[in-house]
């Protein structure tokens, strides 16, 4: 199976670095534009089935793609992302302050009413294997988040989740990953080539 991973569009949220958990926020004008971007680089490439997360941002992105593609998405609580319980809406810095102050780790660290990157990251595996045991031989179309793709990633290459990896998850990047029982194999981390246009 070949599982083809895209992070949704930006949001005004992304740009501030405000959490945005659950939270249903809308694509910006540049989060509207990196979708159609996005959209067309997969046109071409063939795909069996299209997932795409529950939250506004994903479906948004993915309804993007799906015009292009003629294909209608399957919402998916598994490709959701990190939920960040009762931080959601607030300062991306306010919260590593208060990490620091605490002496927490935020890869273990469970947010009030959420989840640590751990239990994001046990979700997403979870749901990709569920994928490649549902899609033998098939490829697999998926809209998710930049934590969601970047958990993932850790796992299929075997880095150690504590720490912080040698990459970035961009806002409609592209990343590629083979299903070869019994293990996963990255093809493609973060292409964002169909991006270059707009900078």
């Amino acid at each position: 199976m070949r599982a083809v991973l895209v992070r949704h569009g930006e949001t005004d949220l992304n740009a501030k670095r405000i959490f945005q958990g659950y939270g249903d926020i809308p694509l910006s004008d540049t989060g509207q534009r990196q979708a159609a971007r996005v959209a067309e680089r997969l046109t071409g490439m063939h795909f069996d089935v299209f997932y795409s997360s529950d939250i506004l941002r994903t479906m948004q992105t993915a309804a993007a793609i799906s015009q292009r593609l003629g294909m209608s998405p399957i919402p998916c609580a598994g490709l959701r992302e990190w939920h960040v319980g009762n931080w959601e809406g607030k300062p991306v810095e306010e919260f590593e302050a208060h990490l620091e102050a605490i002496g927490a780790h935020v890869v273990s660290y469970v947010p009030e009413g959420g989840e640590s990157q751990w239990q994001t990251q046990e979700r997403i595996v979870a749901q990709m294997q569920t994928f490649a045991a549902q899609h033998t031989g098939e490829a697999v179309l998926c809209v998710t988040h930049g934590r969601a793709i970047d958990m993932f990633a850790r796992h299929v290459l075997g880095l150690d989740a504590m720490q912080e990896p040698p990459y970035t998850i961009t806002n409609t990047s592209v990343s590629i990953f083979d299903w070869q029982d019994p293990q996963w194999h990255l093809v493609t981390l973060n292409e964002i080539r169909h991006l270059e246009a707009l900078h």
